[in-house]
């Protein structure tokens, strides 16, 4: 068995940290921008970091996991396929929580998780395994926005609303008007007229409003633009449908790529942040409810 020398060590996390630097830095262009948020829609529990790696590495990934998970999955990863790489959790040897045991236990000495980026493979890269392996279901069905499959979705939906103080009502609102967040009155109205799926759609969207209005009473950060929190919203609402399984294929997103590629990195990577704070926010309560849990 060879063994690795500190300088080897020290070259593999120079290498880590100039891919996850990398990834950071796509979000500079539109391109990097669209892939990282069709890669926050299929891979919403991953930190925000992982899904930037993912995104770089593979714009279409849709489901990542290691070798071995994939084999317990039923599938295996095709002979010569190039592995992804993400940061992963290295806990502490046994060898060294027995160090600390002896020492006192002093939880604040305690071994600490490290990461280190290990490989990964989508499902593009694997093929199911022959019978009588049972393949798992990896995606939820693809609902259309004119259904009312996604019903499901509107009671923990509502819940979100209701643990900030909101009402969720639904009106007869002209046929151009999907709904609207009244920050005053403290109240969100659907249109009456749309579908559920549809409904389900909006009220993620104004829920993403009513969570900026949160986060600028609570927190201390510079005011964003009208368009700037646009963005947001809409990103917010295109990848937390998605992660529900709602059809997004012609949902209309203003990317406002000339913002992304004009703006300060630093401001570029705290909007995504923030979208990723928000969508998982919204998610967290909602995807436990829904009715066909996949495999983590």
């Amino acid at each position: 068995m060879s063994i690795t020398t500190e300088a080897e060590r020290q070259e593999r996390r120079e290498a880590d940290r100039h891919r996850a630097a990398q990834a950071v830095e796509a979000l500079k262009s539109s391109e990097g921008w669209r892939s990282w948020l069709r890669a926050r829609s299929k891979f919403h529990n991953y930190s925000f970091a992982n899904q930037l790696l993912i995104a770089m590495q593979c714009p279409e990934a849709t489901y990542v996991t290691g070798f071995r998970k994939w084999l317990e999955l039923g599938y295996c990863v095709r002979r010569g396929e190039k592995a992804l790489y993400i940061w992963m959790p290295v806990p502490p040897s046994r060898k060294a929580i027995a160090e600390w045991e002896a020492a006192g236990a002093d939880k604040d000495k305690k071994p600490r998780i490290r990461f280190r980026m290990g490989p990964v493979f989508d499902r593009s890269q694997v093929d199911p395994l022959p019978e009588p392996a049972r393949p798992a279901v990896l995606e939820p069905p693809i609902s259309p926005v004119e259904g009312d499959d996604l019903a499901w979705a509107l009671r923990p939906l509502t819940a979100v609303a209701a643990d900030s103080d909101y009402s969720v009502y639904t009106e007869l609102l002209d046929d151009n008007i999907g709904g609207y967040c009244n920050i005053g009155r403290r109240r969100i109205c659907l249109n009456a007229n749309n579908s559920v799926n549809q409904r389900v759609k909006t009220l993620v969207h104004e829920l993403s409003h009513m969570l900026m209005q949160e986060i600028r009473e609570q927190e201390d950060r510079p005011p964003v633009t009208y368009a700037e929190e646009e963005l947001i919203v809409e990103a917010v609402a295109f990848t937390v449908t998605a992660s529900l399984g709602l059809d997004t294929s012609s949902y209309s997103i203003p990317y406002l790529a000339s913002w992304s590629e004009r703006a300060p990195l630093e401001t570029i990577e705290q909007a995504a942040e923030t979208i990723d704070c928000l969508a998982r926010r919204i998610e967290d309560a909602v995807l436990p409810h829904r009715p066909d849990q996949l495999p983590s």
